[in-house]
């Protein structure tokens, strides 16, 4: 056996997800918990902030689409990179550049600088999930890929909650550079951390070096229960030979029609998903609810989406991802539509808003679970990359799109009946991707 040329592959799929693939778990979540706190560090700042610097309302939305449009380039350029250079590397000086860059906006003094830094920072936020993302899959069996996406992804709504809670006891106290200290802080002390700890992927490892078997026997042997792996034990390496790259590889091998179809669900789902971060708490005072009851509704909004994609993963196993999925979005479309029809009603809303979240949000989270399992190994960054880029486009309209119907007084109804009507085309989009996760019981 242990002359024996060994799959990488077959020493993750058939052992239990370990204390080593554990600790992968901890770090990646950790990253999208720091990524979380800082792509809304911006908007609890912002009222101190606009005070403070003298920035009138209206000139905050470029602020907030600094760093949207950042996190859009970053996922697309640094989705590559991941694929090119490793994951490890890629995910530390993503999470290196919106460390330093949140620290340092907690010293800018005029609006130009804040406008630079917010899109450099979402430069750093657009490049650590979609490569983090591929490292965690990579590292865990098919059976585990959801679970692991529902884990890592629960950072996003505590990074969220922990700021809010964290910036309502700091500002009034410290200011609102205090904000961005403690999140610029907080991913800079993990980057060394990182530096000793993190492994790159061995999924990587394999199609990337042919010289690289006593680094894979180190990971291989933290992963293995079974104790096959000797000191002369080889693996069996898998380095693809080609000169397209890695974004015109997307489309290569009948991938093309599924990749756009990808796109076309992340774009329109993120269109819906950010305006229902947007504007909720807007559209319901403006129909006559109090602000602390409208903002209630953002909460368990986030409490649907953290706990749908660990029901969803279990769903996934037993019916497979076209099912779950198509299913999942054509009942947020429903659960959209039906706000906007029973908005009259606080318990109905609060009831509907929750659905919202656990289809919209939380089939939000299990895309990229989808989209990691869609691509290759060599590619697959750049695949869960440039969905994340391109759904990042969609989160920049959809909260444009529902200003435009505000402005031209439709009202809280027509709102949500046009983004329901989106998540049918997500569903649509999404049922006809060929290259679907199949049930594995």
């Amino acid at each position: 056996m242990s002359d024996a040329t060994m799959e990488m592959a077959d020493i993750i799929e058939k052992n239990p997800l370990g204390a080593f693939q554990k600790l992968v778990m901890l770090f990646c979540t950790l990253i999208i918990i720091f990524d979380g706190f800082d792509v809304l560090a911006i908007a609890f700042a912002a009222p101190a902030l606009s005070v403070a610097l003298d920035i009138p309302k209206s000139e905050l939305g470029y602020i907030f689409s600094a760093g949207l449009v950042g996190m859009m380039i970053g996922a697309l350029v640094l989705g590559p990179v991941g694929d090119k250079y490793g994951r490890r590397y890629a995910v530390i000086g993503s999470v290196f550049v919106f460390g330093l860059c949140t620290l340092l906006t907690g010293l800018i003094e005029t609006y130009n600088e804040l406008l630079v830094l917010r899109f450099v920072t979402g430069l750093g936020l657009g490049g650590a999930m979609p490569n983090a993302t591929a490292l965690m899959t990579e590292y865990v069996s098919n059976k585990h890929r959801n679970i692991a996406i529902a884990v890592i992804f629960l950072g996003i709504p505590i990074g969220g909650i922990t700021g809010g809670l964290l910036a309502g006891q700091i500002i009034p106290v410290f200011g609102w550079q205090s904000l961005f200290y403690v999140g610029g802080l907080m991913p800079l002390i993990l980057v060394p951390l990182l530096l000793l700890w993190l492994p790159e992927s061995p999924r990587f490892l394999v199609e990337h070096d042919k010289d690289n078997d006593r680094l894979l026997r180190k990971i291989a042997r933290k992963i293995d229960t079974t104790g096959v792996i000797a000191e002369n034990t080889q693996f069996a390496h898998h380095i693809e030979e080609t000169k397209e790259s890695p974004v015109n590889a997307l489309f290569l091998e009948d991938r093309r029609r599924d990749t756009l179809l990808l796109w076309m669900v992340f774009f329109f789902n993120l269109m819906v998903v950010y305006f229902l971060y947007s504007w909720i708490p807007k559209l319901l005072v403006d129909a006559g609810y109090d602000l602390s009851q409208a903002t209630k509704t953002v909460v368990v909004l986030n409490i649907g989406g953290a706990i749908a994609p660990f029901i969803f993963s279990k769903l996934i196993k037993m019916l497979g991802t076209k099912i779950v999925l198509t299913t999942c979005f054509l009942l947020g479309a429903i659960s959209m539509i039906a706000v906007g029809q029973l908005g009259s009603s606080l318990t109905l809303v609060m009831v509907l808003s929750f659905f919202a979240g656990f289809f919209i949000v939380g089939g939000q989270i299990s895309l990229n679970a989808l989209s990691s399992y869609m691509y290759p190994t060599h590619i697959r960054s750049t695949g869960v990359g440039w969905a994340n880029g391109i759904g990042r486009a969609g989160s920049i309209f959809g909260p444009l799109l529902a200003g435009a119907l505000v402005a031209a007084s439709f009202g809280l109804n027509i709102n949500f009946i046009v983004f329901g009507c989106l998540c049918f085309i997500t569903a649509i989009a999404c049922f006809f991707i060929k290259n679907h996760e199949k049930s594995s019981t």
